[in-house]
């Protein structure tokens, strides 16, 4: 009997893509005769061999050991870089124990890692390749288009952010706006017009990551590194000028470590606790995320770690993802790999909402408010023009009564088409309805000033009754009252004395205040009936000229 673990999509949206990647087993391993636990059954699922029961994994890719470096990136990098320069968001991220391979499917070999060229070179340098391939197919099919690419590189150590590219950098914070969604504030970037120039880039700041020798792995990345590529373009047609802007985010994640096998201690000990709490709660976001996938209500613990906050879009948001699930396949790492390939199961049931990144300034409606009045302006013009030529053929010789008539329609066509310009002149509809809206403002603060006098009236009624009351009490007091009754008597009159003050200060506020918005709202309100009033002169001198030259 055989368990099975299918990673169906489910909702809508693009789902996440997963991709399993076994590394060859190590020479140690194969020299003692330790079993393999994982075995690839075809391109899409393997197998791991568990009691009492193996169980079936089923992703969109699964490479074995045998699977080269370009192969890989044909696969999960490519698709991605093409929708990064189309304006897309992209993620690729490499999850696995320390020791799996992640670093190596990512940048390459360690030890010849400045080489642009080597065979054996990961995803970020062939990445950076098609990238600029693709940019210049771009620039030739659309002449006149603009790209201006830019390099970010940060690790995360023991949650805190560092640049790279500036190791002077330290403790960056994670901000959030609107525009730019989550950003690290004062991170470095380099423009780069070539990929060589970004692998400069990369190497620079690689030097600068934290590694560390354990019993697991000679090299072990002590730290999330991200390098983001920001690619924009910019293109105009008809006048419209486009501008793209999208990320490319490059990311190798620390391994997960257990402490009986890594045999930490002291530092590395607390850098390991670290990892797995940041992991461990990339795991709840993960969750999380699934149930919401299945219609249900959860909090997504985005912010309980700085690297689940800045791959909040990766995760459950406007990011095409890529994650590539790096296992070991001896026996000996049977449950950090059990626990990766669930890890992997659960992100491929995500959907992400993918939206291209494209901010387009329009400018139609300037353009058609510049167009009319411009249009306006030259009609005025000619009108001005021909009104002169009219006037001087009178005065010397007199015109027929066919030009007359002729350059009578003429005016009469002008005059039509002015009026018509004006009526739909958007600066005559703005002005119209602030003077509705004014007036029904206006209206709204009479009528709630009306009902406050109507409730201080009734008060200040009350209140004088009540006054009158306690001083008529006073003036028909008796010897047989007490000091004290008196002394109640004259505290309770000098209260509501005090109260009746109060409400007459406040009413003579109100009214004073309704008085100078009446006034402002009075003199807004002849002011744009003024400039409405100014754009109707021209078609009434129109007018007038027209009857005079009759």
């Amino acid at each position: 009997m055989t368990g099975h673990d299918d990673g169906k999509d489910s909702g809508e949206g693009d789902a996440i893509k997963v991709f399993v990647r076994i590394r060859p087993p190590d020479s140690y391993d194969t020299d003692i005769g330790q079993v393999l636990a994982l075995k690839v059954l075809d391109e899409t699922s393997l197998v791991m061999n568990s009691k009492p029961e193996s169980r079936v994994f089923t992703f969109d890719k699964v490479a074995d050991v045998t699977s080269t470096q370009e192969s890989l990136f044909n696969v999960i990098g490519k698709p991605i870089i093409e929708c990064c320069v189309s304006g897309y968001n992209g993620t690729i991220f490499a999850y696995g124990q320390t020791g799996s391979g992640k670093t190596h499917t990512m940048l390459g070999p360690c030890e010849d890692a400045d080489n642009f060229q080597h065979e054996l070179r990961g995803i970020i340098p062939r990445s950076f390749e098609n990238l600029f391939n693709n940019v210049a197919n771009e620039q030739e099919m659309n002449k006149g288009k603009e790209f201006l690419l830019k390099c970010s590189f940060l690790e995360i150590y023991r949650e805190d952010v560092f640049d790279l590219l500036e190791p002077s950098n330290r403790g960056l914070h994670l901000r959030e706006n609107m525009k730019k969604g989550v950003f690290v504030e004062g991170l470095v970037e380099n423009a780069v017009t070539s990929a060589v120039e970004a692998y400069q880039v990369l190497n620079s700041g690689w030097i600068n990551r934290r590694v560390a020798s354990t019993s697991m792995n000679r090299e072990s990345s002590r730290s999330h590194a991200v390098f983001t590529i920001t690619i924009e373009s910019k293109e105009k047609k008809d006048g419209v000028q486009s501008l793209r802007v999208s990320q490319l985010n490059l990311v190798d994640l620390a391994g997960s470590e257990r402490q009986k096998d890594s045999n930490a201690v002291g530092k590395r000990l607390k850098e390991a606790g670290s990892i797995n709490k940041s992991l461990s709660v990339l795991g709840n976001v993960i969750n999380s995320l699934v149930h919401i996938s299945h219609g249900k209500t959860r909090h997504i613990p985005y912010r309980d770690s700085k690297l689940t906050f800045l791959l909040r879009d990766s995760l459950g948001g406007n990011a095409k993802t890529h994650i590539i699930a790096c296992v070991h396949p001896s026996s000996k790492c049977f449950g950090e790999s059990l626990s990766t390939l669930q890890f992997a199961g659960r992100a491929k049931m995500i959907k992400n909402k993918i939206f291209e990144e494209k901010l387009i300034k329009l400018r139609d409606q300037c353009n058609k408010k510049d167009a009319c009045l411009q249009s306006t302006k030259m009609i005025v013009k000619f009108r001005e023009n021909r009104i002169s030529q009219l006037e001087s053929a009178l005065k010397k010789n007199g015109l027929e009564s066919d030009d007359k008539d002729k350059y009578a329609e003429d005016l009469k066509a002008e005059i039509n088409l002015l009026q018509e310009q004006v009526k739909q002149h958007p600066m005559v509809a703005k002005y119209s309805m602030e003077i509705q809206a004014l007036k029904s403002q206006l209206k709204h603060e009479r009528t709630q000033n009306d009902n406050t006098n109507r409730n201080k009236a009734d008060l200040l009624m009350e209140l004088d009754g009540k006054y009158k009351e306690l001083t008529q009490d006073k003036k028909t007091f008796t010897p047989a009252q007490t000091p004290k009754e008196e002394n109640v008597a004259t505290a309770t009159v000098e209260k509501y004395k005090s109260q009746v003050n109060n409400l007459q200060e406040e009413v003579a506020k109100l009214k004073q205040q309704l008085t100078e918005n009446a006034d402002a709202a009075e003199k807004e309100k002849v002011e744009l009936n003024s400039e409405i009033e100014s754009l109707k002169s021209t078609v009434k001198d129109l007018s007038t000229s027209l009857k005079t030259q009759n």
